[in-house]
């Protein structure tokens, strides 16, 4: 306590404990007083004598007495004062340890801490680092947040201030800043602080960075939106039944589920190479309207990314719609859209591009890569709904017919009410039931109240319903079933007539709320025109359509259950291929139709011979397959040997008499294989057997056609390369004249060493080359190298000889054959009447008339013509004559036997004859002996080739027996002329 006396030099204080000694203090006080208003009291001279003008007094004793105890007082007081300065020390520097453990739990936390007061003005700011911000803090201590921050983040603060003013805390609330790199989110969670001054509370702010933790529930978000869309367009591809509803749907499911703010689909038309919009949802389809989108590179509409995707046939992502080059055209649009990224992708039908889906989002980078995973597949998902519109079309126009069905029975229960009924769930009587129920059944409503329950339905059916109605009663009981769940389902119900029609019954239980009781309370309605319709796109499903057979499908599934019954049983079972021989040439030249009758008869022959379990499926063309159950080799023989007679019995169809043959080839289960396809392929490879040798007959498959197969495979992936890498050589057979005894050319033979398989047989890999479609390529290299050599041959300073090269049925069918031929020979620069080209009589006539006409054309190039093989098929004089071929060639068959064999004298003697007559020549294959030489000298032969004179030669061993052979001749001729060349004739 501070006294107003003052004593020089010092202030005079003392102490005494608080609220005590108050009476004494006063006292002191007062008396103090005294003195200093007194003049001439002990104070003045106290004064004096400490000021130097007043003499030195002693000083009362009450007085020395005060003075002592003030000293102590004094003391007391100032040894307080130190020991209270050493705690405060103490403290300030605990304050400052806790200042400093605080500062480095908040510099630890990432988040930013803000003080602010109600009007959103910054008190204090803290942040560990300056990334979160890019900028310093302390600038914006003093300024309200409306001042710092874009006017929707402000907004969203002031909120969340006024949500902690009157809850005392306030979280979750997001912001959105504009940063260096890009858009930013804080989170926000606000604390109220009670301030002294005034009561005003004040807040602290803690501003969390959640970009990164936004941008991932973003992506969540975005592919749980594209799943569902994916999930919308597969119920769409499920349910619609047109293209374009589906396009329809999907562009709108993409916008709807997907969050997408535009989605349209294009079609590319075909004749002007534009794409057309066909669908389109969502902000801005109006842009559509007249746009212009091509594929074409060269046109600055085919650059963007729909024409790029269609073009490259691949996905166009664009991750910023705003500023890629790509789609510079639509900047603006996109701006006033929201577009911020989009997407391109082809849509395909039957394997090639047929539109493009195009979807624009409202945010840059929407399509990572999950996103164009999925969108991907849902294009493929398209693409799947858009072929199966294509393939669907004869089930389509079934499903018309159950429409229209539907339809007319629609519009006859708008006239005439279904079937209505009660019946109680409990004890199955039947309560009530409308009129209407005569029209499907016969009975009268009385007549039915009076019948047992179920007794118009099959009995099994009635057992099924009644279990179905104790098992939903219990249900409804329990609460698990509602009067809201229908039970839909499909019955036969029985007429009054003894027949079934089918009915579909809709039902669902309720509680009558008069009697408690529950009851079900059902619709029916006659579907049996529907079931029709449904068994006819069954029978589709399982049956060839022109001969009622059973197809491929049905075929399987009645293998499965005989294989299933064989292996229990350990019995046998055969599987039988059945191919028509000739049957292309009554297509092409009697028409498909009758052809297709032909089958049909065939198809209908072929059921009569089987048992009942047995199934005979047609595959496609003039195949058919045979399953055998429980049958041994020797009942598959018997059948096939019927097969056989009743197939070739005579065929009347119209004003045709026809006949037709069958090969059949037979594999048993488990000898010849285990399952339908090793089966069915060693069936084929027998049955392909019988036509090799001859046709007409039924043959059981063995293990050496397997081995036979095998290779058979192995030549055939080998003959694809053979060309490529020149595996392929011509050796040439010399033909004499027998008028001049000289070489007057060759026939070039086609040979074909493997480097591993070593020489093959032309008619082990012709055939091949045949079926695969590689003898057109291979014959047209042997027309090539043939006019080469011998265009080298005359070059080399040998006479011209002509060189016959075998045409293949590909090659003479082909429709280029006469213009490939020219140009072979001009690039060779070889006399076309050098080149001869050789056909087979039955290449000749399997079709005549186009026969002639491309030998018309061949003649017309300059292109000699021969008959190979003659006498071995079947012509006629009346085609023969108008064939502008050069020679007939006497096939070897005869020939080997001619000076023995009556008959075979007779037929070259009649075909030398013929070609006299005809004015062609005749050329003797497989001359071997001189006692053949000579009996066709005698006969007029105009030339031989064989063995006798030379085996095939390759190239170069043929040029050096030419030259050898131009010394003279190789036999004795009827004239002595010189050899016979090209220009001269044999």
């Amino acid at each position: 306590m501070e006294t107003p006396i003052v004593f020089q030099p010092a202030n005079l204080f003392y102490v005494t404990a608080l609220g005590r000694n108050a009476e004494l203090l006063a006292a002191i006080d007062t008396h103090l007083e005294a003195w200093i208003r007194t003049p001439g009291s002990p104070y003045y001279v106290v004064a004096k004598r400490w000021g130097g003008r007043a003499p030195e007094l002693p000083l009362p004793e009450a007085v020395r007495k005060a003075l002592q105890l003030l000293a102590g007082l004094g003391v007391v007081l100032a040894g307080g004062v130190v020991l209270l300065r050493r705690r405060v020390q103490a403290k300030t520097r605990e304050l400052q340890q806790v200042n400093r453990q605080l500062a480095a739990t908040l510099d630890a936390v990432p988040d930013l801490l803000f003080e602010v007061d109600a009007d959103g003005r910054y008190i204090d700011a803290h942040a560990a680092r300056s990334e979160p911000t890019h900028t310093p803090l302390q600038p914006l201590v003093g300024k309200t947040w409306h001042e710092v921050l874009p006017p929707e983040a402000a907004a969203t603060c002031t909120r969340a201030v006024r949500e902690a003013e009157a809850h005392g805390w306030a979280g979750g609330h997001q912001i959105e800043l504009p940063g260096p790199d890009g858009t930013r989110w804080f989170e926000l969670s606000v604390a109220r602080k009670q301030t002294e001054a005034a009561g005003l509370p004040h807040f602290i702010v803690l501003s969390r960075d959640v970009t990164a933790r936004r941008s991932a529930e973003l992506g969540v978000q975005r592919l749980s939106r594209l799943y569902a869309t994916l999930s919308q367009c597969n119920q769409a591809i499920v349910r619609c039944r047109e293209q374009d509803e589906l396009l329809r749907q999907i562009c709108h499911d993409a916008v709807v589920y997907g969050d997408m703010k535009m989605v349209w689909i294009g079609l590319l038309d075909a004749a002007d190479g534009l794409v057309r919009p066909v669908a389109a949802y969502g902000d801005g389809t109006e842009y559509l309207d007249g746009i212009c989108i091509s594929t074409d590179p060269a046109s600055p509409h085919g650059r963007g990314p729909s024409g790029t995707a269609m073009r490259e046939d691949r996905p166009v992502w664009c991750q910023d719609f705003a500023n890629d080059v790509a789609t510079a055209a639509w900047h603006e649009r996109g701006s006033r859209y929201g577009w911020r990224a989009s997407a391109a992708l082809p849509l395909h039908r039957d394997g090639a591009v047929f539109g493009v889906l195009n979807l624009y989002a409202g945010e840059a980078s929407a399509f990572d890569e999950a996103a164009q995973r999925l969108l991907v597949e849902m294009a493929m998902d398209i693409d799947f709904a858009l072929g199966r519109f294509r393939q669907d079309a004869e089930r389509a126009r079934l499903a018309a017919a159950i429409v229209e069905s539907e339809q007319k029975y629609r519009s006859l229960t708008e006239s005439v009410n279904d079937v209505i009924w009660t019946i109680d769930a409990e004890n199955r009587q039947l309560l009530y039931i409308s009129p209407a129920v005569q029209r499907l059944c016969g009975y009268t409503p009385d007549e039915l109240c009076e019948m047992p329950f179920g007794f118009v339905l099959r009995p099994e059916q009635a057992a099924e319903f009644a279990a179905r109605i104790d098992l939903h009663l219990a249900e409804f009981r329990a609460g698990t079933r509602s009067s809201a769940d229908v039970i839909a389902e499909e019955i036969e119900v029985l007429r009054k007539g003894g027949d079934f029609v089918w009915a579909e019954i809709v039902t669902n239980m309720v509680t009558n709320p008069r009697s408690g009781r529950v009851e079900i309370h059902g619709v029916a309605r006659d579907i049996s025109e529907r079931k029709r319709a449904e068994a006819q796109i069954q029978r589709l499903a399982h049956f060839d359509q022109l001969t009622g057979l059973p197809n491929r499908t049905l075929l399987k599934d009645r293998f499965r259950y005989a294989l299933g019954i064989a292996q229990r049983s350990g019995g046998a079972f055969a599987v039988m291929f059945l191919d028509l021989d000739h049957f292309k040439n009554i297509n092409d030249t009697l028409g498909h139709d009758l052809g297709d009758q032909l089958l049909v008869e065939v198809g209908r022959r072929l059921e009569s011979v089987l048992r009942a379990g047995d199934t005979v499926s047609r595959q496609g063309g003039d195949e058919f397959v045979f399953l055998l159950p429980d049958t041994d080799a020797e009942g598959a023989g018997s059948v096939a040997a019927k097969l056989l007679e009743i197939t070739s019995q005579p065929y009347v169809l119209g004003n045709h008499e026809l006949s037709a043959t069958p090969s059949i080839g037979i594999a048993m289960y488990p000898d010849d294989g285990k399952d339908m396809d090793t089966l069915a392929r060693n069936a084929d490879a027998a049955m392909y057997h019988v036509k090799r040798d001859g046709r007409n007959g039924f043959r059981f498959f063995t293990e050496e056609m397997q081995a036979r197969s095998a290779r058979t495979l192995v030549l055939a992936g080998a003959l694809r390369h053979a060309l490529e890498r020149d595996q392929f050589s011509l050796h040439y057979q010399p033909q004499v004249s027998l008028r001049t005894g000289r070489l007057v050319g060759a026939e070039a033979l086609l040979r074909w060493t493997h480097p591993e398989l070593g020489p093959v047989s032309p008619a082990e890999f012709v055939p091949i080359a045949e079926s695969n479609g590689l003898i057109v390529q291979i014959g047209e290299w042997v027309l090539r190298r043939a006019a080469t050599e011998a265009r080298r041959w005359t070059d080399a300073g040998l006479p011209p000889l002509v060189v016959a090269v075998n045409l293949s049925a590909a090659q003479f069918r082909h429709p280029n054959l006469p213009e490939v031929v020219s140009r072979i020979v001009e690039e060779a620069g070889l006399p076309p009447r050098q080149l001869e080209l050789e056909l087979t009589e039955a290449m000749a006539m399997d079709n005549p008339q186009a026969a002639i006409e491309v030998m018309d054309r061949l003649y017309a190039c300059g292109i000699r013509m021969s008959i190979d093989d003659f006498g071995t098929g079947y012509s006629s004089l009346g085609y023969l004559k108008r064939f502008k071929v050069d020679k007939l060639k006497i096939d070897q068959s005869f020939v080997r036997d001619i000076t023995e064999d009556a008959d075979d004298k007779a037929i070259v003697t009649a075909i030398i004859n013929l070609a006299d007559s005809l004015g062609v020549l005749t050329v003797a294959e497989g001359v071997e002996t001189s006692g053949q030489l000579d009996f066709l000298r005698r006969q007029g032969c105009d030339a031989v080739q064989g063995y006798y004179f030379s085996k095939p030669l390759p190239a170069q061993a043929f040029e050096a027996y030419a030259r050898q052979a131009g010394a003279g001749p190789l036999v004795a001729g009827e004239s002595s002329v010189q050899l016979g060349t090209a220009g001269e004739g044999i």
